[in-house]
């Protein structure tokens, strides 16, 4: 159980620096099972013990089952169906490749560091790009998140699939909301050091170029 819990802390400490807004119970006693059959968003840790008994109840639709248990012989026991095309497959293997970077005898503190820099990376590179499009409206007022064109500013494109998808996710909508009302996109924190990095990162690759 304790790797239960610590997988499902994981996934949701791994969306930094947005949070998830839904459900969430690392280890689901038998007495909420029915969670399972809840109409929105929910990322749970079942034991095994459970598990058939909450597939007779569950709806199967856009749920996708991990199985942690160690030697599974599958490891995706109900899959949604876009697991494979749903990321670019250079972003797909940026991400492999950052976190194959850690050392083999990597202390704890090191992994997490390795693993949290290459997920706060991915959403560096997919929508980092947000906060010239957050417009001031006046001093009383929130500043205004230009969807539109963030959207069509996205590079590559073959990221706008995945991007669109996470647009509509209360997490991404939450964090937006909290830039508009800062009146401004930018703020302390190492999210935002990483986004300044790559933009200049970014500056002298092009800059070479001509």
């Amino acid at each position: 159980m304790r790797t239960l819990s610590q997988v499902i802390n994981a996934v949701a400490a791994l969306l930094y620096p947005f949070v998830w807004q839904h459900t969430l119970i690392s280890i689901v006693p038998q007495i909420l099972m029915t969670v399972t059959m809840a109409p929105t968003p929910f990322l749970l840790g079942v034991q095994k013990r459970l598990f058939n008994e909450i597939m007779e109840e569950a709806d199967t639709t856009n749920l996708l089952v991990v199985d942690l248990s160690e030697g599974a012989e599958k490891t995706f026991i109900v899959e949604v169906g876009d697991e494979s095309s749903i990321l670019p497959q250079k972003l797909q293997e940026e991400l492999l490749q950052q976190l194959s970077a850690r050392k083999e005898n990597s202390s704890p503190e090191e992994l997490n560091r390795v693993v949290s820099e290459a997920f706060v990376s991915f959403f560096v590179k997919t929508v980092g790009h947000f906060a010239p499009y957050i417009k001031p409206q006046g001093a009383d007022q929130p500043a205004v998140f230009q969807k539109r064109n963030f959207y069509k500013a996205i590079e590559p494109k073959n990221v706008r699939h995945f991007v669109k998808k996470f647009m509509l996710t209360q997490m991404f909508d939450l964090f937006i909301q909290e830039a508009e009302q800062r009146q401004t996109a930018t703020q302390g924190g190492f999210f935002y050091k990483k986004i300044v990095e790559y933009q200049e990162k970014k500056r002298k690759e092009k800059s070479k170029k001509h």
